[in-house]
């Protein structure tokens, strides 16, 4: 590691402009809360609401930057000591033992750092469940629950992730054209994901179970009908399990679509605010949003792998972190480093499009349902129900937000 060597000085340079930029924007984000709330939210936000609001936004701000903070507290240590060149010899050695190559030493590479993250994240998402979300009285997990889930996730982590992490490796050990490659066989890997998600992964984090026959079920497939959305299931989420915060979404392609509505939205809503929230779901379908967010998503993941193609060539890029030679295990793990900082506008740009498919499936959901007062009411009962900011600063739905701020979709829907 070297002051001299320019990949080192663009990493750290990105690394804490990173972290900087993030508690710039929690800072403005909070002080906002105590500003008046226009017109368009007075009612909504009650006194006892807007007070609830100040303790835990802060509260999650907080967290976050502590989670945060404790992040770059071990990568730098990691990095400023070595560690990431212990780590590679580790590796080798351990590869060797089984002798295996530079795809088994780029896999124990990956999967010991997604461990450590993973462990690092543990204590935080305990203080989130357990602490912030049960005092403000949104957090239904039990412990078990919450473990079983920690384990699925890793045990899922394991059998489809790296898997996925020593094709990619082999790819780029072995091939000439590695990021065209790995492009399409991550492509296929994603759509087949999507395709596997509503039959095989969701169901071991979430019970399904069909939405009971009745003036809903009849209303809302009357809807899916008359929009022309092919239903291949209307289900029941028990999302009450885990949280009181509400939702819904579909999944699946052609005619394997699941409408999944939470049980928390079906207590807390009417038929009429439902009818608006799956009306609105629809029209994410039928204005082709999810194809263009994933056309948007695939296009990105290109643009990285040809950056990562063009670090994995230079030996600087390593010895930036000291790592000899050029390993494309470690280079994956690097290249989280060293690119997110620099696919920040990429990013900002995909939420942008999303909020503007928000908008638009908000314009469909009022047309489809003859007027946007139902959608209007359930935005209202969702943001006051979940503590939603009211206004959050511009920056922070810039860089954060996929949806458009509360007060933007009211005005919109009463145009």
């Amino acid at each position: 590691m070297s002051l001299a060597n320019p990949w080192f000085l663009a990493a750290l340079a990105g690394v804490l402009g990173l972290f900087h930029l993030d508690l710039l924007v929690a800072l403005l984000d909070g002080a906002r809360l105590g500003r008046p709330l226009p017109p368009k939210l007075e009612g909504v936000y009650t006194t006892e609401t807007r007070d609830r609001l100040r303790e835990y936004l802060p509260e999650k701000h907080r967290l976050g930057l502590l989670e945060r903070s404790a992040g770059l507290a071990l990568l730098l240590a990691v990095w400023w000591s070595g560690g990431f060149g212990r780590l590679q010899r580790f590796a080798d050695t351990q590869a060797a033992e089984f002798g295996g190559g530079p795809v088994l030493t780029g896999v124990i590479v990956l999967a010991i750092a997604g461990l450590v993250l993973t462990l690092l994240a543990l204590p935080f998402e305990l203080w989130n469940t357990f602490g912030i979300e049960a005092r403000h009285g949104f957090n239904r997990t039990t412990p078990a629950t919450f473990l079983g889930d920690q384990f699925k996730g890793l045990l899922l982590s394991a059998l489809l992730g790296l898997p996925v992490a020593a094709a990619v490796v082999w790819l780029f050990e072995t091939q000439s054209r590695a990021p065209l490659l790995a492009w399409f066989f991550l492509a296929g890997f994603s759509l087949l994901l999507s395709w596997l998600s509503p039959r095989l992964i969701l169901p071991l984090f979430l019970k399904f179970r069909p939405l009971a026959d009745g003036p809903l079920r009849r209303e809302l497939l009357a809807l899916a009908a008359r929009l022309e959305f092919p239903v291949g299931e209307l289900s029941v989420v028990d999302g009450s399990r885990r949280s009181s915060k509400a939702n819904a979404f579909f999944t699946g392609f052609g005619r394997n679509r699941r409408i999944a509505l939470y049980d928390t939205l079906l207590e807390k809503h009417t038929s009429e605010e439902i009818l608006a929230v799956l009306a609105h779901e629809i029209g994410h379908w039928r204005l082709r949003h999810v194809p263009r967010q994933l056309a948007f998503g695939l296009a990105e993941l290109g643009l990285q792998l040809a950056l990562l193609g063009w670090a994995l060539q230079s030996p600087g890029f390593f010895a930036a972190f000291g790592v000899a030679g050029t390993p494309a295990g470690m280079g994956l793990l690097l290249a989280a480093v060293v690119f997110r900082p620099f696919t920040l506008p990429i990013g900002c740009l995909q939420l942008a499009l999303s909020r503007r498919h928000e908008f638009a499936a908000d314009a469909y959901a009022a047309q489809a349902t003859g007027g946007g007062g139902a959608l209007s009411d359930a935005l209202r009962r969702l943001a006051t129900d979940q503590l939603v900011h009211p206004q959050p600063h511009p920056l922070a739905v810039t860089l954060h937000h996929s949806h458009p701020p509360l007060v933007e979709r009211l005005r919109a829907l009463a145009r």
